[in-house]
């Protein structure tokens, strides 16, 4: 097998579970929360640390590209250099064959890759608070509908950061489901299914 799938997503929209799924049922590597672990092994940064700033960029910060190769900037901020270190991980991944990538500007970082299959999930605000209140998250915020908001914020500018263009624009992705109108195993299915005849074409 050789497609690598990434997967872009709203906050709630069911992401790590279609994700994993998804690899579970194709036999290939899920990567996720690891790629924080993966980062934290080689020692500069304590695990914790990289899961509070995980996909959140610093304030005043001037933006780099993913494609940058060196990233030994002086007065670099500390989000930039694990962005960076995290996206040589997810190539060196890629390197190795199929599997699939949740968040993390994965779609940007591997957009060179001729087996690359870039998912984004979506759904309506409800729901996906409804799928998070479900999971009895311990948030800061007053209620999950806000935690759900400022979660996206996040991410999206994250994202733009990072690539400089604007997370979720369906430009930016091969197919974009939304998981209020496609059940969790409708969408896990249906990539299943789609990843499968692509590896047809791709012989």
């Amino acid at each position: 097998m050789k497609t690598i799938i990434t997967i872009g997503r709203e906050f709630g929209s069911g992401g790590h579970e279609i994700g994993f799924r998804l690899a579970e049922e194709l036999g290939i590597p899920f990567y996720d929360k690891l790629l924080v672990s993966m980062v934290a092994e080689e020692g500069e940064f304590a695990e914790k640390y990289l899961e509070e700033m995980d996909e959140k960029v610093g304030i005043h910060i001037a933006p780099f590209l993913a494609t940058r190769s060196n990233y030994s900037v002086y007065n670099q901020p500390i989000s930039d250099k694990v962005f960076f270190r995290q996206a040589e991980i997810i190539r060196k991944l890629a390197e190795d064959g199929a599997c699939v990538i949740v968040g993390r500007c994965a779609d940007y970082i591997l957009e060179k890759n001729e087996n690359l299959l870039r998912v984004f999930l979506y759904g309506d605000l409800k729901d996906r608070v409804a799928r998070k209140e479900a999971m009895n998250l311990e948030i800061e915020e007053s209620d999950m509908t806000k935690h759900v908001l400022n979660t996206d914020k996040k991410r999206a500018r994250y994202y733009r950061h990072y690539t400089g263009r604007i997370w979720g624009a369906r430009e930016n992705y091969d197919l974009c489901l939304n998981t209020s109108v496609i059940s969790i195993e409708e969408s896990v299915k249906l990539l299943r299914e789609l990843v499968l005849n692509r590896e047809k074409t791709l012989g």
